[in-house]
């Protein structure tokens, strides 16, 4: 089911290539369900392929764990931008009415996908953008609206389209930081392996050979990248084993220790397995499971999103370290230009030459009473909290 809305101005940038047309007027169509058209399915795909590291977290795989079961309480849609009847973007939003207002989150974002933004064609991101707020304003601004931002780029249209709404008066909205993530990545298109004995990680990257070789005559290695479904599976749940053994002590407990985590994942890796995103490796010690790795791809992209190793067997060798490096190097043999290592500032992904990229989470709140109520209440809340982290330091060092 498709709804029809409003409209924004759209006037592509001169950057806007193959994509580009008179200015013209975006239209908004919500709709309920994953099941595109055609058209709108491979114009998508083409988004997605210009967008890799990005797209992944908007494939139809990906998203159909959450549209099969949402956040409690909200409904998830994708908000397809168009000028005439070519889609130029793409923001998959859930919805959840409030007594005060509404919330609105792009589908993922703080729930599992590392990153989440609006996807847009190039040279359309910013017009989208603004297209998209407005939209929100003209749609939801009667009754208020917060629109809760997590894991969004650091350089998404998004952000610029807030800052351009305010300044130029157009739909006046106040934005809330709340967190940033830092997001390492590998550049496999340089030369870094020639390079690497000038950096810090070399040391380690050297012990790391050490113990790959007492791996190896250990046990009869095998190394495999799965591509049947019945394998994906059993390696997925001895995933689920040793994230679970590894962090049972903690108070949260693994990731994967969450019914509702633990079922997306079930869904979504037939799905991405046939899209061709997946990226399972299993790591065997004669026929034991030791070491599973899940990535994710799109294009010349990789991404690293768990890996897991059983901790009883590997005794002193560095396995979760062996496994993401025959990661890089199946990825390397494949034609890709990126490791992306994803979510966290873990010290193993800093063995390797990485850079950083960073995602943002922030709320922006419309002008309307019921948003403005709840940043208020939010404000005072987090300075109480402020307020009384600092007073139990000061307690616990005197």
């Amino acid at each position: 089911m498709s709804q029809l809305l409003v409209t924004g101005t759209c006037e592509p940038g001169p950057q806007a290539s193959s994509a580009s047309a008179p200015a013209a007027r975006l239209t908004v169509e919500l709709t309920h369900d994953l099941g595109l058209r055609p058209e709108d399915a491979a114009s998508l795909e083409t988004l997605i392929e210009g967008h890799p590291s990005l797209g992944v977290f908007l494939s139809n795989a990906w998203l159909s764990g959450f549209f099969a079961e949402p956040p409690t309480g909200f409904a998830p849609s994708l908000a397809l931008l168009r000028e005439g009847n070519a889609l130029r973007g793409v923001a998959p939003i859930a919805l959840r009415d409030t007594l005060t207002h509404r919330r609105v989150g792009l589908v993922g974002g703080g729930m599992g996908s590392d990153r989440i933004d609006l996807l847009a064609a190039r040279g359309f991101e910013a017009v989208c953008a603004d297209a998209f707020l407005s939209w929100l304003g003209e749609a939801f601004g009667g009754r208020a609206f917060v629109l809760e931002l997590r894991d969004v780029p650091a350089d998404s249209p998004l952000w610029g389209a807030v800052h351009r709404a305010g300044v130029e008066r157009t739909q006046p909205l106040a934005l809330q930081p709340r967190e940033i993530h830092t997001l390492p990545y590998l550049d496999l298109v340089e030369p870094w392996t020639s390079a690497i004995d000038a950096a810090p990680p070399a040391r380690s990257l050297r012990s790391l050979d050490k113990h790959r070789r007492w791996l190896e005559r250990r046990c009869r290695l095998r190394i495999d990248l799965l591509e049947n479904l019945s394998e994906v599976m059993d390696a997925f749940e001895s995933l689920a084993r040793f994230l679970h053994a590894r962090w049972r002590d903690r108070d949260r407990g693994s990731i994967l220790d969450n019914p509702r985590t633990l079922r997306f994942h079930r869904h979504v890796l037939p799905l991405l397995l046939s899209e061709k995103r997946l990226r399972m490796i299993r790591l065997s010690a004669d026929a034991r499971t030791i070491a599973v790795f899940y990535g994710l791809a799109s294009g010349r992209w990789w991404g690293y999103y768990l890996a897991g190793y059983d901790r009883e067997w590997a005794g002193r060798i560095h396995l979760g370290q062996i496994a993401l490096a025959t990661a890089i190097e199946f990825a390397s043999k494949e034609g890709a230009t990126e490791f992306d290592f994803l979510k966290g500032a873990d010290r193993v992904k800093y063995l390797w030459p990485v850079r950083e990229r960073a995602t943002l989470d922030a709320d922006v709140y419309s002008e309307g009473s019921g948003a403005q109520f709840k940043r208020v209440t939010r404000a005072t809340r987090d300075a109480a909290a402020a307020l009384a982290k600092s007073g139990r330091d000061l307690f616990l060092k005197r």
